[in-house]
């Protein structure tokens, strides 16, 4: 977990799962989305809390597991590898955001994971074609491996340009602007954007 922050439960207040929103435009930074209100000293809320929040989250980003008993796969120790996993990425984004390099143990633990998603590929020859196949594993390197390559991707592509931070000032969410001359500033203009809208209307009146 990050320290020197607060943390509230993923639970919503008539005790349901917390909601899981894809709004970054791309499924590693969705992943790394996976907190509320990462820049609030008294808000914060981690969304991964236990395995079901974590099959739960890939279930809904569409990632395939390796076998359909993953609830009895996932532990609290996997929970753990998968936060310190997401702060990596987070800071390796953060960082391109401010035109700064990442720092080597972020890119590392990057590496780590698609080399080991790589070792398990190999080529194989069906019905007159050769394919890539790759060796069945556990379902939290799957998980993992599969955002992995998604921030792999994201990374080395033109769309690297369009990354950005959310601006409200709790927030820190990350999401790609692909809209016409990159004016978007919020995550969700529903949420943020109208929290920000409500406040400048307040100020305003304040002022009166």
């Amino acid at each position: 977990m990050l320290r020197g922050y607060i943390y509230f439960s993923a639970m919503t207040l008539d005790g349901k799962p917390a909601r899981f929103y894809f709004r970054g435009g791309n499924l590693a930074l969705d992943f790394v989305n996976t907190v509320g209100n990462r820049l609030s000293q008294t808000e914060l809320r981690d969304y991964f809390q236990t395995p079901d929040d974590l099959l739960r989250w890939a279930k809904e980003a569409g990632l395939s597991l390796t076998n359909k008993d993953a609830r009895a796969a996932i532990t609290a120790r996997d929970v753990r590898r998968a936060i310190a996993f997401r702060e990596s990425l987070y800071r390796l984004f953060v960082r391109q955001v401010e035109d700064k390099p990442g720092a080597p143990e972020d890119l590392r633990h990057l590496n780590e994971a698609l080399m080991k998603q790589r070792s398990r590929m190999h080529l194989t020859r069906q019905s007159g074609s050769y394919q890539w196949r790759s060796e069945p594993t556990s379902h939290i390197d799957s998980l993992l491996e599969q955002v992995a390559e998604s921030a792999a991707h994201f990374l080395t592509s033109p769309e690297l340009a369009r990354l950005k931070v959310c601006e409200n000032e709790d927030c820190g969410w990350l999401f790609l602007d692909r809209s016409r001359n990159l004016p978007r500033r919020w995550c969700s203009m529903e949420d943020c954007g109208n929290r920000a809208k409500a406040r400048r209307h307040y100020e305003r009146l304040k002022q009166r």
